[in-house]
């Protein structure tokens, strides 16, 4: 239990004050994520083609996402920033393009794509490129005439499902403004507003990307530029424990009767639009920790216990996963496929679920052309992941309410169960369409 005083502290500074804490305790370090990396070797290249030196930065300084539209121009939603080393820049003149190289750097627990090297070319004329291997057909349009181009060692998604179109680069959409914000802000310090050529490439991507899940993804021929916020959390598995367990004796200290889990940071943002009233100190990202998360909460004997996910992690609570990271715990879009098949699906559309990559593009694609299906599936995936949190609810005797509630993509409430464990077991049901 803490103290008064830090209890006092925390209830003022906000749940970064102790997440914060933590990590200084535990020296660990924050890393940036290949979204970053692609940022930095795009804002070093487009400093070089356009200073007239000749050699670049040796760090170059972005701006971190998310972003959002402000006058037609991307604009950074949180002001923060962040300076990145570049490994080496290169001018070459004959072609009229400048490069530069960035290595990621995952800080403490690092993932697989830790160390690998980021390139990017930048021109003023696509033809520069001439000669450059492309590893996927699509050249992107970004914000005000800013055009990217993927190279070797970036992938190129094939199915549907996931943030990124079929047939375009695996660079997903915040690293897509992230480069483009970067790339534009450097070319503005010299007045230069035309159009900017980037290329993008990860020589050791396509071998990293065999220790990842993307070929599963639908995702061939290299790694994901990926990046919601910038930097990389240095989190082991022991570590988020701690850091679960400290923020529910936060909770604790400040007598608060409900806690609210999330899996990630979007869920977290969805929960607090929809729970308005919750403190942030009463809402802790619990990420793949499901059942050390209940378990923990009701040793502390919280009276209020909410969960919130998006379809993928419902699934694998649906499959009564403890522990639900892609590394150890894969969807089984084949269980999902089988279970639609009792409400209705035929064999081609039990096929078709089991070939897309992920539970959020199977029930996305059900909204769309099956939508009675749809919400029969939903429903009974979500009532099996209330069974799953409700078994680890029972360890403790002391009554509780349990509340799962389920997002749609676009953060909207798509179902709510309650249910009441000891002395009642009544279960509730909300559906908002």
């Amino acid at each position: 239990m803490l103290n008064g005083e830090l209890a006092l502290a925390c209830k003022h500074c906000g749940d970064n004050f102790f997440r914060k804490a933590l990590r200084v305790k535990l020296h660990m370090r924050e890393g940036f994520t290949t979204g970053s990396a692609a940022a930095a070797a795009a804002c070093a290249a487009v400093t070089l083609l356009l200073s007239g030196r000749d050699s670049g930065p040796d760090t170059a300084g972005i701006a971190l996402p998310p972003f959002f539209l402000r006058d037609g121009r991307l604009t950074p939603q949180r002001g923060l920033r962040l300076d990145i080393p570049v490994a080496c820049t290169r001018k070459d003149s004959a072609s009229g393009r400048a490069e530069a190289a960035v290595i990621k750097d995952g800080g403490d627990d690092p993932d697989v794509t830790h160390q690998i090297r980021i390139e990017v070319f930048a021109s003023r004329a696509a033809c520069a490129f001439n000669g450059l291997q492309r590893s996927c057909p699509v050249r992107l349009e970004l914000d005000g005439n800013i055009y990217l181009e993927a190279g070797p060692g970036i992938g190129c998604v094939t199915l549907p499902g996931l943030p990124v179109l079929p047939g375009e680069p695996a660079i997903n959409p915040e690293p897509r403004k992230q480069i483009a914000f970067a790339a534009r802000e450097a070319a503005l310090q010299y007045g230069y507003s035309g159009p900017l050529h980037l290329f993008l490439q990860a020589p050791q991507g396509r071998s990293m990307a065999e220790s990842t899940l993307n070929s599963r993804l639908g995702i061939h021929g290299g790694i994901s530029i990926l990046g919601t916020h910038g930097t990389v959390r240095p989190y082991s598995r022991e570590a988020w424990q701690k850091t679960i367990a400290r923020a529910l004796d936060l909770a604790n200290a400040l007598d608060f009767a409900t806690i609210a889990f999330s899996t990630g940071r979007r869920s977290e943002k969805a929960l607090l639009a929809y729970f308005p009233g919750l403190p942030p100190q009463a809402v802790i990202q619990a990420a793949d920790h499901a059942r050390f998360s209940i378990l923990a909460a009701r040793q502390r004997q919280f009276k209020n216990i909410i969960w919130a996910c998006y379809p993928g992690k419902l699934l694998k609570l649906a499959q009564g996963l403890a522990y639900t990271h892609a590394d150890d715990a894969p969807a089984d879009l084949r269980l999902l496929a089988g279970w639609a098949g009792r409400y209705g699906a035929d064999a081609r559309l039990c096929a078709q679920i089991s070939a897309l990559p992920t539970a959020q593009g199977v029930f996305k694609s059900l909204l769309q052309t099956n939508p009675e299906v749809c919400a029969k599936l939903i429903r009974h995936v979500a009532g099996t992941a209330l069974q799953t949190l409700s078994a680890w609810m029972e360890r403790s005797p002391l009554p509780a309410r349990l509340t799962l509630c389920l997002f749609k993509s676009d953060h909207r409430l798509w179902l709510k169960l309650v249910r009441q464990h000891n002395p009642a077991r009544s279960v509730e049901a909300c559906f908002n369409s």
